[in-house]
């Protein structure tokens, strides 16, 4: 089979096109684009998270790595990628790679691909594996050593980092302002590896930790492990109950953040960026490039206009959005799914280093709500919804040129529409910065529309306007 990237990574379903023979090969293909690469003496870092036989997995990559005579640091138990992607940075390595599939179904695996530099795999990056891929020899035998081997000649090491990445995480975040106030904090692991690792950050910080699905495991309980509003009901009756400041929700692999309010209400990732991006403006007076994907808040346009920031829009998948993140001068990058990079700290998605910070700001508003209407307050009252349909993959070019050729409309649900943005999909802004985004995803079978609007009732005009628009 053909195995190509995606928004981020090689993924499909286990035992169908996630199999032991496609996962050597590319293993084998990025082993020859980091020799080609000069980086190959660097070493590899090797991590996984909690999906079935990803522990073999990552063992099988690690040997066809090996068997090209790659150093590789691998994990002995399930890590976070932000924590790879740190490693890889802080220990020079020449990249890394991550076996999990993120927030997709639970039969589902994947691989992602770390740079040098700790960020995702550059769009140039991804096409040169998938060529070394494409010219390897049909049907090849990729070799492979055991890990008995590797470590007998001196190729296979524990990946052990997480001491000097903790201790960059309180670098970061005012450990000691979280002792002093003690916050009530309910967490949803979601099955997945943001746990233990988050326990142990909160416990330091003296935080009072209600923890929710944090069991291994590889069914995810029938959810997919992303924290969208429609996954997080136990934690929002967490919230309620526990009388706790703040909720907090990482997908499978912990490169995103999903959030729940004081009042137990969900928060929206478009508002943790906006809070988020606020607190580096306002709190700590730093300023850069701010990066957005497509579907990305209109927030975060108004707040760097305020500010005479350049804002650079990005087609959606943290591929395109890491490209920008890695040049000097950006301040923060992100994306709608929740996965936001603050370079000052790492080039890449830190779903723990997010809701440390989250944490950080709800203790000083007195809640994520508090926070948030210091941000409405320079650009006013903003609502967002997802919708997603499922498609038929046999039906997705289809629907790709459909969405291609569809008409801007001079206005939708009454307001003139002022801009037509075709970078990914079709975005149409209206004149009082509400938009609504029509797409087919890069990683799922589905048919994704976004609103954000001004109102609840506003946000579902726009879902419905962008489902008569493609006929579903």
């Amino acid at each position: 089979m053909r195995i190509r990237f995606g928004t981020d990574g090689w993924r499909g379903v286990i035992s169908r096109d996630f199999t032991f023979d496609n996962l050597r090969r590319m293993a084998d293909a990025v082993a020859a684009f980091l020799e080609e690469s000069g980086l190959a003496a660097r070493g590899v870092a090797v991590g996984y998270d909690r999906r079935f036989l990803s522990a073999e997995y990552a063992a099988e990559a690690a040997g066809v790595l090996a068997a090209r005579g790659i150093r590789v640091l691998l994990a002995d138990r399930p890590v976070p990628t932000p924590l790879v992607s740190w490693a890889v940075r802080h220990l020079g390595l020449g990249g890394g790679l991550v076996i999990t599939a993120s927030h997709n179904p639970p039969e589902w695996s994947g691989v992602k691909f770390k740079e040098p530099q700790g960020c995702a795999a550059r769009e140039r990056t991804s096409r040169r594996i998938e060529a070394l891929l494409e010219r390897a020899p049909e049907g090849r035998a990729v070799p492979c050593l055991g890990p008995g081997e590797a470590r007998r000649r001196g190729l296979l090491e524990r990946l052990d980092v997480w001491d000097p990445y903790r201790e960059a995480l309180w670098g970061f975040v005012d450990r000691e302002h979280l002792r002093r106030r003690r916050p009530r904090v309910a967490v949803d692991a979601m099955h997945g590896c943001a746990w233990p690792w988050l326990g142990e950050l909160l416990d330091e910080a003296g935080c009072r930790v209600t923890a929710l699905r944090t069991e291994h495991n590889p069914g995810f309980g029938g959810i997919p492990p992303e924290p969208l509003e429609e996954h997080l009901g136990g934690l929002m009756e967490a919230v309620a109950r526990e009388g706790a400041l703040v909720g907090l929700a990482n997908d499978g692999d912990a490169d995103r953040i999903g959030a729940v309010d004081e009042r137990g209400r969900y928060f929206s990732t478009q508002r943790i960026f906006a809070v988020l991006l606020h607190h580096l403006l306002e709190d700590r007076d730093m300023a850069g490039r701010v990066v957005r994907s497509v579907s990305g808040t209109a927030m975060a346009d108004l707040l760097c206009a305020r500010r005479g920031l350049e804002l650079v829009v990005t087609p959606i998948g943290f591929k395109h959005i890491g490209e920008a993140v890695a040049e000097p001068g950006t301040l923060i990058g992100g994306e709608e799914s929740g996965g936001i990079a603050i370079p000052a700290f790492l080039p890449e998605r830190d779903g723990l280093l997010n809701a440390l910070l989250l944490v950080a700001l709800a203790v000083q508003a007195g809640g994520l709500r508090r926070d948030l209407d210091r941000v409405f307050a320079v650009t006013g009252p903003f609502t967002y919804r997802r919708v997603d349909v499922p498609l038929d993959p046999a039906d997705r070019p289809a629907v790709v040129e459909r969405i291609a050729r569809l008409t801007a409309p001079s206005a939708l649900s009454g307001r003139p529409v002022v801009r037509a943005v075709r970078i990914d999909g079709l975005r149409l802004e209206r004149d009082d910065g509400s938009w609504l985004l029509v797409r087919a995803s890069g990683t799922e079978p589905k048919l994704r529309f976004y609103a954000e609007g001004r109102s609840p009732g506003d946000v579902d005009s726009l879902l419905a306007e962008g489902r008569r628009m493609v006929g579903v």
